[in-house]
């Protein structure tokens, strides 16, 4: 029995002694394999440390290029790499949602970059981004845009970061600076119309469309409309433009159309639309037409000088309720200017045919209609000058009637006065545009027929003597070659000698 024990204890004692023998050997692989494991886990982790930090060093890299700190509190900023949203905050939502845009939606935010038309507040920034976004080059454009009634700055970058393109939307509230930018536009306005209204004829498209490329550069306005009454009661538009590919201007209503320019112009009074969709119906059947689908913001302003409603000023916006106060007293500075312009214009056009209607009586003949003696000799050194200069001939006629005392005294002056503006008519109806008949002095007359030898000139004498003939007037003539000469005095001294002996061989033939 004890033999039995002890063997048995001595077996357990032999097999345990082999366990711990295994144990440790075993002991220290696990413990191997558990460092190692942790060794990997806080390799790994330290990896991912140093990856965020990459990013975040690469992030920070990439805001200090464009100079902006993130404020989320007054910076809106959207980051897309390689065309994929990577950063939004909650300020750029809220002013991407003041005209109806979610910057989040990728479908609507590529139709619109397509379609920069449909979005017309905008359509620059839009047009900007779908010319540049697939170049390989790096951009910066910054703009200034009302959204809603909010006046945002909108800059929009792009760069290069290793083998990507970033891009870039950065809005910021800038809508306390809104009194230097009026001050800027109102500066720039006034040169605008010092240099239209230098010019000698003022081109009313031309006017509107530098107010409106300046207003929608500031991202005032998409629309700019200028209106005038025209007689009968048409309203004729200048300029009327909502985009390079949709220009109204030049269209005339009728009086018939009883539409929101003739309501402004009608009751002389301004009007602030806020939805053209809901607020179509005016007072007293007036009615707002709808000429694009989408709602807009309209303003309109009569324009009124001399106690007369002569037409409006309009300025649309597209989207609901898109103006604030402060634009809407901007508009009417902008009105007020160009409606002083537009008086100005009328004054000086007054102003200017009046001047004409002098000028042309100092320079016109009462009696004929042909130009005076003073006219003729300016006339004359021009093209005598001309002549010289290119070795052409210049032929001079002068001419009197025959016997024009004795058709006076016979017959009265009022009967004269008839032969002479007879004389004048059928004389114009030979000679070319080119050519100047004037009233020397009594019933004599002066024809000057540049690039013409007196041969020609001969041949143009023969056609109005037989035309003069058959109304029973006749006359005498000379004709000179004036680029010969050197002075005026001269050329009249030698043709009027070639007229007497014309008019001398005619006395003797009827003797």
């Amino acid at each position: 029995m004890c033999y039995n024990v002890v063997v048995i204890s001595c077996t357990f004692k032999s097999s345990q002694r082999g366990d711990f023998k295994m144990l440790r050997i075993f002991i220290p692989i696990v413990l191997s394999l558990l460092a190692a494991l942790i060794y990997l886990t806080l390799f790994k982790y330290r990896q991912s440390l140093k990856n965020s930090q990459s990013k975040l060093n690469e992030m920070e890299n990439f805001l200090s290029i464009f100079g902006t700190v993130v404020d989320k509190t007054q910076i809106g900023l959207a980051i897309w790499k390689s065309g994929e949203l990577i950063f939004i905050n909650s300020r750029i939502i809220d002013h991407a949602a003041l005209i109806g845009l979610d910057l989040r939606n990728r479908e609507q935010l590529e139709h619109l970059i397509q379609h920069p038309e449909e979005n017309l507040p905008l359509f620059d920034v839009l047009n900007f981004v779908r010319e540049y976004r697939l170049k390989h080059e790096e951009v910066e454009r910054a703009w200034r845009k009302e959204l809603g009634k909010n006046y945002v700055e909108i800059k929009y970058v792009r760069r290069k970061i290793g083998d990507d393109f970033y891009s870039a939307v950065i809005t910021r509230d800038v809508s306390f600076e809104f009194s230097s930018v009026e001050q800027n536009i109102l500066t720039a306005l006034v040169d605008i119309l010092v240099a239209e209204l230098s010019k000698e004829e003022v081109d009313l498209y031309e006017l509107g469309e530098q107010v409106r490329t300046l207003l929608t550069e500031y991202g005032l306005v998409d629309i700019l409309g200028i209106a005038l009454l025209e007689p009968g009661g048409i309203i004729h538009y200048p300029y009327f433009k909502y985009s390079d590919e949709d220009d109204r201007s030049g269209m005339r209503i009728t009086p018939d159309v009883k539409n929101v320019t003739r309501f402004v112009i009608d009751k002389s009074m301004k009007i602030w639309i806020r939805n053209s969709g809901k607020e179509q119906e005016l007072p007293d059947g007036y009615r707002l037409q709808r000429i694009r689908g989408e709602e807009f913001t309209i303003y309109a302003v009569p324009i009124t000088y001399r106690h007369l409603t002569r037409g409006a000023v309009l300025f649309e916006k597209q989207g609901e309720d898109q103006f604030s106060e402060l634009t809407i007293s901007l508009f009417d500075k902008v009105a007020g200017m160009i409606t002083l312009a537009l008086n100005f214009i009328e004054m000086y056009n007054e102003i200017r045919t009046e001047r004409q209607k002098l000028f042309e009586m100092s320079i016109r003949d009462y009696l004929t209609g042909v130009y005076t003696r003073m006219f003729l000799e300016q006339f004359l050194e021009k093209e005598l000058s001309k002549s010289k200069r290119t070795s052409s001939p210049i032929s001079i006629v002068f001419l009197d009637v025959d016997k024009f005392k004795e058709i006076n005294d016979r017959f009265g002056h009022v009967y004269g006065d008839k032969v002479l503006r007879t004389l004048v008519n059928v004389v114009k109806k030979n000679i070319r545009a080119m050519d100047l008949i004037a009233r020397y002095g009594g019933d004599e007359f002066v024809i000057v027929l540049p690039n013409t030898d007196p041969q020609l000139a001969q041949n143009v004498m023969k056609r109005i003597i037989e035309t003069l003939r058959e109304h029973g007037i006749s006359i005498s003539y000379g004709i000179i070659d004036a680029s010969k000469f050197d002075n005026i005095d001269e050329i009249y001294k030698q043709v009027d000698m070639k007229m007497y002996e014309m008019k001398k061989a005619q006395s003797n033939n009827i003797t």
